[in-house]
């Protein structure tokens, strides 16, 4: 127990500043609403709203329905994130949200579950990132719009009113409530379905800060009311950076944390320039194991200045009340030594301007931009900018030759992965940016943006093992053809796994099977070694069939996956089947042979033809003798027979 006590008394040393300074003698602080170029932020969560109730739901038990009625100040479109949690909505429950605002405002929703539906007013709401929208018209004040969801649905599950909300978290799955009507309270707590962050529109600070060696004081007054019992707890998180991204240069900072006694504040580990005055009780992450407790601090905006500035904290950069708050997070962005500071839209040395802050916001729920295999596409819909208030008259790339055209609904510009000055980084990230021209603002606004080129297969073809020689389309019969498969991905940690190829050849019922389940299907087929995960290799020897003329075309399919996805891709080349060694008239060796077989018979028939000839052709002397002197008796007798027989020409000669 010794040990804790000690802890503790050497933290409230080291963190809170000692009474015994001197106090700085200045004629006062007037607090005024924090410029943008001051970079100070205060954002905080909280399920305490505006207005809210709970009632028992709708006549259909199979539905929920949550009506949020948003207020805005700002004369610019505001943009809101709403993300809702439905893992815990019971089996095929309808979850239906009625959204109304009394300015027009982007809901951007990041939710795609088919459970859900949303109606809103068809004049002041446009949602993103959901499809099944009804847009009616809405009543503006919370009575009318509470007995408009009565009167439809036969009653109302929750009510929420809030003001300037930033993201909205929405939990489905609340228990009904026993009460049948759902009668809004203010300063209603909705943290058993609901938490919202919000941007402090209320912080202030003292403009002069000259009067500061270094040295700066951040108070924030958590004015939420103590509980009936216990404790209540808050997390606080300070996030220091820098505006060239370097790391942020030590300024001493002083935070006052002023809520009720009841309050346990849970505070982030923090650089150790940074000191607290806390009231209630807390504790920092990684050092402290027990709550330690704060101090008594006054309870009015002018005692805690003064209580900074006894500190000899004269400058006052920030001072926020917060109605209630889960957490808050201070954000300071300080200028860290040299550098270029990094230009986020408008010209070096100028603030961030409201259009440009509006384009920046436009950008981040509804990117522009997209790329497709070789190019870049941008369409910005013209209805946005316009219900935006923002008058853009030209939007280039960073090449101020490559120009957007207005086609009435969209502006919209195409461009080749290879112009326009975009550079392809990895053979994937397209960067570029978007240069647009406003009516009403004098400066070019920039905006930098990425786009991935879409997941696709590759197949390439070569004729040398170092793959380096230009691909190429032609399979060539009996020599070593080289395949390379290759996967275009933004993610590198995965790696490539090949599972079938195979070539589909014309005229065959079944392909030719090369690669199966990442396997060779034949001893001519070889897996060879590849350079990096998304990249495979292997060889393949093509054995034509004998009937196969001199040229084929055909067709080389693969499929691949990637370790740990489900998903598969497809790549297929169209190849020609190539047979040098085959006659040019195009004969096959059964045409060859038939022909040889008949030319042998021919010449057979032919020997055969010319003996006959010969043999009936011979001298009939050799053949047969004649006497010289036959007798008188037969002589004319023998005469007439060798006249009749013997009809040749050579007759002719043998009778003379």
């Amino acid at each position: 127990m010794e040990t804790g006590w000690c802890l503790a008394v050497l933290l409230l040393a080291w963190s809170v500043v000692t009474a015994g300074a001197s106090p700085v003698d200045d004629p006062g602080c007037t607090l005024q609403p924090v410029r943008n170029d001051q970079r100070v932020k205060m954002l905080y969560t909280t399920s305490r709203v505006t207005s809210g109730c709970v009632g028992r739901g709708p006549r259909d038990t199979n539905m929920e329905v949550h009506i949020l009625n948003l207020k805005y100040r700002v004369s610019q479109m505001p943009l809101t994130h709403f993300s809702v949690n439905m893992s815990a909505a019971k089996g095929g429950r309808k979850v239906v949200f009625v959204v109304n605002s009394n300015k027009h405002c982007i809901l951007n929703v990041n939710t795609r579950d088919h459970r859900l539906a949303f109606v809103t007013d068809v004049h002041n709401l446009t949602v993103m990132g959901f499809k099944e929208i009804n847009k009616t018209d809405l009543p503006s004040s919370n009575e009318e719009l509470l007995n408009w969801a009565k009167a439809y649905y036969g009653g109302v599950s929750t009510f929420v009113e809030l003001e300037e909300p930033r993201k909205i978290s929405f939990q489905v799955n609340r228990e009904p409530s026993s009460s049948e009507e759902c009668v809004p309270e203010s300063y209603f707590d909705a943290e058993q379905y609901l938490e919202a962050e919000f941007d402090s529109d209320n912080t202030k600070s003292c403009l002069d800060s000259t009067v500061h060696p270094g040295r700066e004081a951040h108070i924030m007054w958590l004015q939420q009311r103590p509980p009936d019992s216990g404790t209540q707890a808050v997390d606080l998180n300070i996030k220091v950076t820098c505006s060239n991204g370097k790391p942020a240069k030590e300024l001493t900072t002083l935070l006052v944390l002023k809520s009720h006694e009841k309050m346990f504040w849970n505070i982030d580990q923090m650089p150790e320039y940074v000191k607290f005055m806390v009231s209630g009780k807390y504790s920092i992450k990684k050092i402290t194991k027990e709550p330690i407790n704060g101090t008594v601090l006054p309870d009015s905006k002018e005692g805690l200045i003064k209580e900074a500035r006894d500190k000899d904290f004269a400058f006052i950069a920030s001072y926020t009340e917060i109605p209630a708050a889960k957490s808050i997070t201070l954000e300071l962005v300080r200028d860290c030594g040299e550098g270029k500071k990094t230009e986020v839209t408008t010209a070096p040395h100028r603030k961030i301007s409201e259009p440009a802050k509006v384009v920046q916001g436009l950008i981040q729920i509804c990117p522009p931009w997209k790329c497709t295999e070789d190019a870049i596409e941008v369409a910005w819909p013209k209805w946005l900018l316009e219900r935006s208030q923002i008058d853009i008259t030209e939007m280039t790339l960073e090449d101020p030759a490559c120009r957007a055209t207005d086609n009435i609904t969209h502006f919209v510009l195409k461009s080749i992965i290879d112009d326009c000055s975009t550079n392809l980084e990895g053979g994937i990230h397209a960067k570029n940016q978007l240069v647009l021209t406003l009516a009403s603002h004098p400066d070019k606004i920039k905006v930098p943006f990425q786009c991935d080129l879409p997941e696709k297969l590759f197949l390439h073809l070569y004729q040398t093992p170092d793959f380096s020689s230009p691909s190429t389309t032609v399979v060539e019969v009996n020599k070593v053809t080289y395949v390379q498969v290759s996967f275009q991905a933004a993610d590198g940690n995965s790696s490539l796994r090949l599972q079938d190829c195979y070539l589909q050849i014309p005229d065959q019922s079944s392909p030719q099977m090369l690669i199966r389940s990442g396997m060779p299907k034949s001893y001519s087929v070889e897996i060879l070694n590849s350079p990096n995960t998304k990249t495979k290799r292997f060889s393949f020897i093509y054995k034509a069939e004998e009937q196969q003329r001199t040229t084929l075309p055909a067709t080389l399919f693969c499929q691949a996956d990637r370790e740990n996805e489900h998903d598969s891709y497809n790549a297929s080349i169209k190849v020609m089947l190539k047979n040098p060694a085959t006659p040019s008239h195009g004969l096959g060796i059964g045409t060859v042979l038939g022909i040889t077989f008949g030319a042998f018979l021919i010449g057979v028939l032919l020997t055969a033809a010319l003996w006959y000839i010969y043999s009936h052709t011979r001298p009939m002397a050799k053949m047969q003798p004649v006497s010289a002197n036959p007798p008188a008796s037969e002589s004319s007798s023998t005469n007439h027979s060798i006249g009749s027989t013997q009809s040749t020409p050579c007759s002719t000669s043998s009778m003379a």
